[in-house]
């Protein structure tokens, strides 16, 4: 028997990751951390914490919550995170370009048999 609580855990959706605007990922357990997701998907974002210099992967957050996997040693604002260490807790939207990374982007619907329509989803590098 399943009970509430794991019910829930096992239907609970996935943050959806957007860069100003831009749809690019849906976050899974698979990424590990923010950053690696955004590394997976080309995102440019400057990183020095396998190097030692905590702060420099500091993000701002326009929309959405974090949770950290461990405490940032870095000082941060309110509305900044620090990737390297966090994972989204809400759907999420960072101020970062989304130039040269692997984004979702919505087709136009498509006439199935002149009856149904369907909207797809397609992966496109998107540039500026």
């Amino acid at each position: 028997m399943i009970s509430k609580t794991s019910h829930k855990k096992l239907f609970t959706k996935a943050p959806i990751v957007r860069l100003q605007g831009q749809p690019l990922l849906l976050f899974s357990e698979q990424y590990g951390t923010l950053l690696q997701a955004l590394e997976t998907k080309k995102v440019k974002i400057f990183s020095e914490c396998r190097n030692g210099f905590c702060g420099a992967c500091k993000t701002r957050i326009i929309s959405g919550k974090v949770s950290y996997l461990s405490e940032p040693l870095a000082e941060l604002k309110h509305d900044e995170c620090l990737p390297c260490c966090c994972i989204p807790a809400t759907d999420l939207e960072l101020d970062l370009s989304a130039e040269g990374a692997a984004v979702v982007s919505f087709c136009q619907p498509k006439q199935i048999n002149n009856t149904a329509t369907t909207l797809t989803l397609q992966k496109e590098v998107f540039e500026n």
